[in-house]
């Protein structure tokens, strides 16, 4: 089971959006992904209408035995949905390292949507990945977020492959061309990849949200859709995810 963290250390930059649809474009009827929402804000799980059901991430990371995640309304596509008391998760051992390997073989990615925070979620599910992605607005703010996040990651783990998503994209404005231009310098010396594949700033991805569906079940030929499954093939090849 390829183990995929959402991260970033500014709010706001679509991670729990990204790790929706990235998750719904990737399953398929070979191919079995679960989220797991981390964050106590549960908006992933808010996103898919499950907000409110259990077992929860905090029961997983803290009980024992078996664990059956729950199935959404998109094949092949499950999740464990997040818990308010997220927040007050604290721990002395690894939480993550028996958790995730009482589920591996039952499937094929796992993309857990990070709290934008060290937290102890955070701090462990970045420990137990193989790879994290980091979404980022092309705005000042936001790149400074990322190039904390990204220097955070390096400080746990100087060898963990990382791939940037420029999320909410708008190629008109002058204020994202010169955030590619420092997004492509930084690369090499942060050692990133940049996915070519960027999400545009799409009211439709906005709307699903707020109907709890995926924006490729809600609206399958938008620009938004269409992009999240350029996304999947684009991480599929570099995931090597067959």
């Amino acid at each position: 089971m390829l183990k995929v963290a959402v991260f970033n250390l500014k709010g706001g930059t679509g991670k729990s959006t990204t790790a929706l649809n990235l998750g719904a474009a990737i399953a398929n009827p070979k191919r079995r992904v679960l989220l797991i929402d981390l964050d106590g804000q549960r908006t992933l799980s808010f996103a898919l209408g499950m907000d409110g059901q259990a077992p929860t991430a905090l029961d997983w990371l803290t009980s024992e035995g078996l664990f059956t995640p729950l199935a959404t309304s998109t094949k092949n596509l499950s999740l464990i949905p997040g818990d308010i008391g997220l927040f007050r998760l604290s721990a002395e051992s690894d939480l993550f390292a028996g958790a995730l390997s009482r589920l591996t073989g039952f499937f094929d990615v796992a993309l857990m949507d990070c709290p934008p925070s060290l937290s102890v979620a955070s701090v462990q599910a970045i420990l137990s990945s193989d790879r994290v992605l980091v979404p980022t607005l092309c705005e000042p703010a936001a790149l400074r977020g990322f190039s904390e996040a990204v220097a955070l990651i390096r400080d746990e783990r100087p060898d963990m492959p990382i791939e940037a998503l420029r999320v909410r994209y708008k190629p008109r404005l002058v204020l994202t061309r010169e955030a590619d231009d420092l997004l492509i310098e930084s690369a090499v010396e942060m050692d990133y990849r940049l996915l070519h594949t960027v999400i545009p700033e799409n009211i439709s991805v906005a709307e699903s949200i707020a109907v709890q569906k995926s924006v490729l079940e809600y609206a399958s030929n938008s620009s938004g859709a269409k992009a999240y499954q350029s996304l999947a093939k684009e991480c599929s090849k570099v995931w090597k995810v067959a």
